[in-house]
């Protein structure tokens, strides 16, 4: 015990002497922090500015423009009188999209006939494009509607039996996962869980790979006492950042975790264990400090796009979908998802568990096994 106390003391020591190290942690966990969620922040596009310009001068017109406005998804900034006025103020950025409602535009309503409206958007920009197209539909479906009534009024239905026709049916949507609707509080907690398994693991390959080329107790120390050495110094502290990311930075981004702490607790304990086995077995196997962190930030990107909530994993190569599952990450991501949407409860979670354990347990021996091999070429 003795041995290994001062073993520890040594390797802290050096910890905090390692700026890069140091750096990493801090920066990485402020920077990721922000820098990550940035693209998820605004989840849906509305208040796009279209201008208008209206032709047909009509009551149908008129009525097709308000039910425009009142949707979110579009504001209208400007009317012109001329094509030209439009394209310039599309094509200046001053407004993202132009409609377009020919002359005759409510005789061919009056007449039966399908009334054509004209919305022209950059599609190089499809989530405005796409906005603006679905408002137009909404405010085209709301004025078909009026128009349908209408008809069947003056054909001889009765309005109010109609009425009770059209809602009769009321429609309680009630969402069985992402209460919020929101793409952002259903990406950001494995997104969370991914930045503290990348960061994990380039920590414990600093940690490593800087103590090679150094003289110290570490020489005499066995495998098994050293792999315990790098545990208490990794899994505490990544313990403490995971507090901090899924605590008050899950709450700052508006996003709540369903799930009992119980669970949650239950499945990073042997994930930050596995985590910080797989990296001190990593480490073993280079010595150069660089190769290993830029390998590890280079893989961060396609790693979360084959974790199968951002992409789907029937799409994905089962290849690819085979190597994510060797990766801790990629158990306690599916269970940070099922526990944030879905409150799952711990027995909803034993697939996880069993997987996470199972790795903590090999990668481990892996980690124990690689330290060894480095003792001995020394």
């Amino acid at each position: 015990m003795n041995a290994w106390l001062s073993l520890w003391r040594q390797e802290f020591r050096q910890l905090w002497r390692d700026k890069a190290l140091l750096i990493t942690f801090f920066a990485g966990l402020g920077i990721y922090l922000v820098l990550y969620p940035a693209p998820y922040l605004h989840e849906v596009t509305t208040a796009q500015p279209v201008v208008v310009w209206d032709q047909d001068h009509s009551v149908a017109s008129r009525r097709l423009l308000r039910a425009l406005g009142a949707t979110p998804g579009v504001t209208i900034t400007d009317r012109v009188t001329e094509l030209d006025q439009a394209r310039t103020l599309v094509l200046s950025g001053e407004a993202a999209g132009m409609v377009w409602i020919p002359e005759g535009f409510e005789r061919s309503l009056r007449r039966g006939f399908t009334g054509d409206v004209i919305v022209a958007a950059n599609a190089n920009y499809f989530l405005p494009y796409g906005t603006i197209a679905e408002s137009v539909t909404a405010a085209a479906t709301v004025l078909s509607g009026q128009v349908r009534v209408a008809r069947q009024v003056f054909s001889g239905d009765g309005y109010a039996l109609q009425t009770s026709r059209l809602g009769g049916v009321d429609l309680n949507v009630v969402p069985a996962s992402n209460p919020g609707l929101g793409y952002l509080s259903y990406v950001l907690p494995g997104l969370f869980v991914l930045i503290l398994h990348q960061l994990m693991l380039i920590c414990a390959a600093l940690i490593g790979t800087g103590r090679w080329g150094r003289s110290g107790l570490w020489q005499q120390a066995t495998a098994w006492r050293l792999y315990r050495v790098d545990l208490a110094l990794l899994v505490p502290a990544f313990a403490l950042a995971t507090c901090w990311y899924l605590g008050p930075a899950l709450r700052f981004y508006d996003v709540a975790l369903l799930g009992s702490l119980v669970a949650l607790w239950g499945m990073l304990i042997p994930f930050l264990l596995a985590t910080a086995s797989l990296g001190i077995f990593l480490a073993s196997l280079v010595t150069r400090r660089d190769l290993l962190s830029q390998i590890l930030v280079l893989s961060s990107m396609p790693l979360l796009f084959i974790a199968g909530f951002v992409w789907p994993v029937e799409a994905l190569p089962l290849p690819l979908v085979a190597l994510w599952g060797l990766v801790p990450a990629e158990p306690m991501m599916q269970g940070m998802i099922r526990l944030n949407q879905l409150g799952a409860a711990p027995a909803d979670l034993m697939p996880q568990l069993v997987t996470l354990w199972g790795q903590a347990v090999a990668y481990g021996a892996l980690a124990v096994w690689g330290v060894g091999q480095r003792l001995k070429r020394k």
